[in-house]
């Protein structure tokens, strides 16, 4: 149980409103994190203890730093509300959050997205060895996360309250995100959360 002695831990939210995003946000809640969503329709969450809300652009970088002032860590689940979006798309975001972060202050960094183009052969359009670079260079606490398959429904947060068979794979992947976010036992890694709990 959170105490008046223990500092809140802070955490920021982008792609809060996917499927994957409820689960993350009950989960932060549920163990008394102070959760921010970054979005583009303030409203489009319903109010909750511990849950608040900030516009904010992905891509800029400027805008990022803005949104993730203050914060201890940063989630950013990339593709999760449009899965059809191209690596560019990805890339271009991770870029912006590294700098955005490193404007701001705030050391830790988890992504959760399709990574299997960071592994191709060649390279796509040459993203790969661009973000590899900057990754390395970045002075960032970072962890890369492939994202899980998506539920056969849209799900949202009260789902999480007390899930049901089709919530529980998602709120087991939240709990193991979250788990990492605070341990950085894969600091520096592209990690696999099964949806029965394990990393690989």
């Amino acid at each position: 149980m959170h105490n008046l002695e223990t500092p809140t831990y802070k955490l920021v939210l982008y792609g809060a409103r996917s499927s994957l995003g409820s689960a993350v946000l009950a989960e932060a809640l549920h163990r008394q994190y102070e959760a921010t969503a970054v979005l583009t329709k303030l409203n489009s969450l319903v109010a909750r203890p511990g849950l608040r809300t900030k516009g904010g652009d992905l891509f800029d970088p400027v805008g990022v730093s803005r949104s993730v002032a203050g914060m201890n860590a940063v989630v950013a689940l990339l593709g999760v509300e449009a899965p059809d979006s191209q690596p560019t798309h990805h890339s271009n975001a991770l870029l912006a959050l590294l700098d955005g972060l490193d404007i701001a202050g705030v050391e830790r960094l988890l992504v959760v997205s399709d990574f299997t183009w960071m592994e191709s052969e060649p390279p796509t359009a040459g993203l790969t060895q661009q973000l590899q670079d900057r990754l390395l260079a970045s002075p960032l606490r970072w962890t890369l996360v492939q994202t899980p398959g998506q539920p056969e429904r849209e799900l949202d947060i009260e789902d999480f309250i007390q899930p049901d068979a089709n919530a529980l794979p998602l709120q087991r992947f939240a709990c193991a995100l979250l788990d990492e976010l605070r341990l950085e036992l894969h600091r520096h890694q592209l990690i696999h959360i099964d949806l029965h709990g394990g990393k690989g």
